[in-house]
């Protein structure tokens, strides 16, 4: 994977996304969310621009602030290192080996590698699939996910859809996730806000 163009998350921020013709949309509310930082070791974020990089860590420090601020618990995504391609499964054509171990504990933020913030490993796109995501929700009480990280057209776009399969209200803060281009990060973005989700901003939150 490489970047295709350069861009700046700041070009996100003010944009409207919008909804579906006939959707009411949903509010965040502190005391019902959780906050999932998905897959932002650097094995994945180093395909950004640079620009983006140094932005998207200070974005997710800014929503992460947010959560600890509103008591908002926060979650991580990895992916689960595979030792084989038998292991990678099918992923292993599409995307090859993966990241190490190592690798998945070297996140962007490190605030992610303090013990307190649950792990969840994931097997595929979907921070749901064959995961414990979905019973941490349950077991914490929330019912809507606030979502950054990377990439927009892959795993957040794939969370988005399991989330609305378990009735869960997604949400996704455009100026702290990625893609590699612009062109797909709006793309996903619209994609999200007329199908499965929400798209919001850190100014939308306060954060």
């Amino acid at each position: 994977m490489e970047a295709v163009s350069s861009f700046t998350l700041e070009d996100f921020a003010e944009l409207n996304f919008g909804l579906g013709e006939g959707r009411e949309g949903w509010e965040i509310s502190p005391h019902r969310a959780a906050v999932l930082i998905h897959d932002t070791i650097r094995y994945y974020t180093e395909k950004l621009p640079s620009q983006v990089q140094a932005q998207l860590a200070e974005n997710l420090a800014s929503l992460m602030g947010w959560a600890e601020e509103h008591r908002v618990p926060v979650l991580a995504s990895v992916p689960r290192p595979a030792h084989s391609a038998n292991q990678r499964g099918i992923g292993y054509k599409l995307w090859g080996i993966g990241p190490t171990l190592d690798q998945t504990r070297d996140f962007i933020a490190g605030s992610l590698q303090e013990p307190g913030v649950p792990l969840i490993r994931k097997r595929s796109l979907s921070a749901f699939f064959a995961t414990d995501l979905e019973t941490e929700l349950r077991r914490l009480g929330r019912d809507q996910l606030v979502i950054g990280g990377v990439f927009t057209g892959g795993g957040i776009l794939a969370t988005g859809f399991d989330a609305l399969a378990r009735d869960l209200e997604f949400f996704v803060v455009a100026d702290a996730s990625a893609d590699l281009n612009s062109e797909k990060h709006s793309r996903t973005l619209t994609q999200i806000g007329e199908t499965v989700g929400q798209v919001v901003s850190l100014a939308t939150l306060g954060a």
